[in-house]
């Protein structure tokens, strides 16, 4: 009898594993789940705080983000623009996405900094091309690498996870050029649940809660500006917050 109920476990275990990998969807640009149709134009502003592990809390950063629906040659297209400062103002850093509006099929992505400094690439099928001066002190890197399949623009971050179905437990994996390395990289996502917010002037918002295998916790609105917080998880149980104000 015992034996017999072992395998019953076993089996079930086996079912159990199984519905878990069917419920995760893979995601790509023939899937139709990623989807920004819902995106308009936007501004936001973040207050970036460092949180150490005993709550001290920091300020670290402004953080501005402008995104606008365009049209080139009759094709609609997200364009996006944050312009990263310290504290005080003053400015470091300027990134700029431009992705497919509906599909957030990627295009390019660029960075430049006050000093100089850039970053510039082009998404071109399952190629990654462009230059950047970023590298080496003083000179230009060309940059052209070939992934095993397309890839979306994590930089993006939480203005690529609203374009995902938000319902309670939906769980996706996701392809992403990762740029430290050079090579492709897979996200696991997960929508946890409803979750309202307070913004500073009092207002009460409904966002869902959406963690990543990234180290990235957003909450996300399905209205502008979408992504009113998130937090990323540093060493040593401290984190940075960004919140919308």
């Amino acid at each position: 009898m015992s034996g017999r109920i072992l395998l019953v476990l076993v089996f079930l275990l086996l079912r159990i594993q199984t519905w878990a990998q069917k419920d995760t969807v893979v995601v790509n640009f023939d899937s139709g789940i990623l989807n920004g149709k819902l995106i308009r134009d936007y501004t936001n502003t973040w207050k970036v705080t460092y949180v150490d592990a005993q709550g001290k809390e920091t300020p670290n950063k402004i953080w501005t983000d402008y995104g606008q629906v365009i049209k080139l040659d009759g094709k609609s297209y997200f364009h996006r623009v944050q312009d990263l400062y310290d504290p005080n103002m003053n400015l470091q850093d300027t990134w700029i996405n431009m992705v497919e509006h509906e599909s957030l099929i990627p295009v390019s992505f660029s960075t430049l900094n006050p000093k100089g400094g850039f970053l510039y690439y082009q998404f071109e099928g399952n190629k990654i091309r462009g230059s950047t001066n970023q590298v080496k002190e003083g000179e230009v890197t060309e940059i052209d690498i070939e992934l095993e399949e397309q890839v979306y623009d994590w930089n993006l971050y939480g203005m690529l996870l609203v374009g995902l179905p938000m319902q309670k437990g939906f769980v996706a994996k996701i392809p992403f050029y990762a740029q430290q390395s050079g090579g492709l990289n897979w996200m696991t996502v997960s929508v946890i649940d409803t979750e309202a917010l307070t913004l500073p002037d009092g207002e009460n918002i409904q966002t869902w809660k959406v963690a990543t295998d990234q180290r990235l916790t957003f909450w996300l609105s399905r209205d502008a500006p979408y992504v009113i917080k998130l937090e990323l998880q540093l060493q040593n149980n401290s984190k940075l917050v960004w919140e919308t104000i």
